[in-house]
């Protein structure tokens, strides 16, 4: 059976299994297991305070403390650290200074801690003990409950032991992570789960605010809405599947503060839909629904994104949902980059979407009379006309559609008549042309059409029965 600290240690993964430190801890179960306790102790305390030695060795940002001397990191830390015979007493005078008050600390105290004087009674109660174990200066008895007092120590403070600070060291590393994500040779990417696991202990309910500075430092050289991509996906994956519901809720609260980034993180985890809201039940009608109505967002490639953030919001959370804030003039051109699928179409007409925005939005499109054709000749020259186009393709269609088609048909006849402008024509036989082609590519939509007589519809019947029969 394994015991707790074992388990801490799987799912944390404290020390690199190539450390030394890993070794010792490994050493110290199996004594602790056999009673040898005393041993246990000592080798739990040795792999503490190497694997400190060994981040203060590997930090990859240790050369910006120049303090005073530009040789100061090489020569004052990383060679004292790396001789065998001094390094465990330097370590001692590191942690000590680092635990001094900010005023008066040397250049030599390179850890950060929030309340140091706390770090430091701990810290020398077990050192103190370890070298009575050592070098048997004292009796002391070291029995099962003094080794399990020593893990709960290492699980509740070996987070703590970073260059500038937990929050920073580790802010810092998965920056490099980040960076690196693809060069396995530079960084190991199966780590990200080690430093959350220290995120979630040092932060807590905080972590938004590390995630927010991570955000800040990571977004100044990615791509404005770019912070996911096909290479780095699971390292963002690592995270929002985290363990740790502190750290989940951190980084998807974050995330859901800002457009850019939800849309650019949902196109890799639509679950993130479903997240936010649970963690914000006010979330979809406060904050998305604006989102989605404003054109501004979608020029980052997320225009396919806000169809299927709004197809699901419409199947998933209809309740919360205010079409018609949503579909508007602002948002009509974004079904140029609609891909439809069956479901999709069934959930956007079963909810009058397409319809808002052919009879409502694009009402001008069946204005035929010849002045209101003038009016909004723009509009009938430009790309929203084939957006209407389009909406129309992708309708399930229905008498009331047909009807309304069909006058327009009948009013563009009887203004043609009177019409002697040769570009007031023109707009006419553009539009007739227009209707021929979206109705004989929709024959078999309308002719399906229930309880529906064509013959009530003159106008739409003789484009039908003119269709060639590649149009359908």
């Amino acid at each position: 059976m394994k015991l707790q600290i074992e388990k801490w240690a799987e799912e944390t993964k404290p020390f690199k299994e190539s450390d030394s430190a890993h070794e010792f801890f490994e050493e110290s179960v199996r004594c602790y297991k056999i009673g040898a306790y005393k041993s246990a102790f000592i080798m739990s305390y040795l792999s503490f305070k190497t694997t400190i030695r060994n981040r203060i060795l590997d930090c990859t940002y240790g050369k910006e403390l120049v303090k005073s001397n530009p040789r100061f990191w090489e020569n004052e830390i990383i060679k004292k650290l790396e001789n065998d015979d001094i390094w465990e007493s330097h370590l001692n005078t590191i942690v000590e200074a680092s635990c001094a008050d900010e005023n008066s600390k040397k250049d030599i105290g390179i850890l950060h801690f929030t309340n140091g004087e706390q770090v430091k009674v701990s810290y020398n109660n077990w050192k103190n003990i370890r070298n009575d174990c050592a070098h048997a200066k004292r009796h002391v008895t070291i029995d099962s409950s003094t080794v399990e007092c020593f893990w709960n120590y290492l699980i509740d403070n070996l987070s703590k032991f970073y260059v500038l600070g937990g929050e920073e060291y580790l802010s810092r590393e998965l920056e490099n992570l980040y960076k690196f994500y693809t060069y396995p040779e530079i960084v190991n990417p199966d780590t990200v789960n080690k430093i959350i696991n220290d995120v979630n202990v040092i932060c807590n309910k905080n972590s938004k605010y590390f995630f927010q500075k991570l955000f800040e430092n990571l977004k100044k050289t990615a791509r404005v809405g770019g912070l996911v991509n096909d290479k780095n996906n699971k390292f963002w994956k690592d995270i929002l599947e985290s363990s740790h519901e502190n750290v989940r809720d951190g980084i998807i609260e974050l995330i859901s503060n800002d457009p850019l980034d939800f849309f650019n993180f949902y196109n890799y985890y639509p679950q993130l839909l479903e997240m936010s809201f649970s963690l914000n039940p006010k979330f979809i009608v406060n904050d998305l629904s604006n989102w989605l109505n404003e054109p501004y967002y979608f020029g980052y490639d997320f225009k396919k994104t806000f169809w299927d953030i709004f197809v699901e919001i419409l199947d998933r959370y209809i309740v919360h949902v205010n079409v018609d804030k949503i579909v508007t003039s602002r948002t009509i051109d974004l079904i140029d980059s609609f891909k439809p699928d069956e479901r999709k179409l069934r959930i956007l007409n079963s909810n009058d979407v397409l319809k808002k925005y052919i009879f409502e939005v694009s009402s001008w499109f069946f204005k035929t009379d010849a002045g209101s054709q003038y009016d909004n000749y723009g509009k009938f020259q430009s790309k929203e006309s084939e957006y209407v186009e389009l909406c129309l393709n992708y309708l399930e269609w229905d008498i009331e559609c047909i009807r309304i088609i069909n006058y327009a048909l009948v009013e563009l006849e009887s203004s043609m008549q009177s019409r002697s402008n040769s570009a007031s024509r023109m707009n006419g036989y553009s539009f007739k042309s227009r209707c021929e082609r979206i109705l004989c590519k929709n024959k078999a939509k309308i002719t399906n059409v229930p309880n529906i007589d064509l013959d009530d519809y003159s106008e739409v019947l003789i484009i039908l029965n003119s269709c060639k029969s590649n149009e359908n």
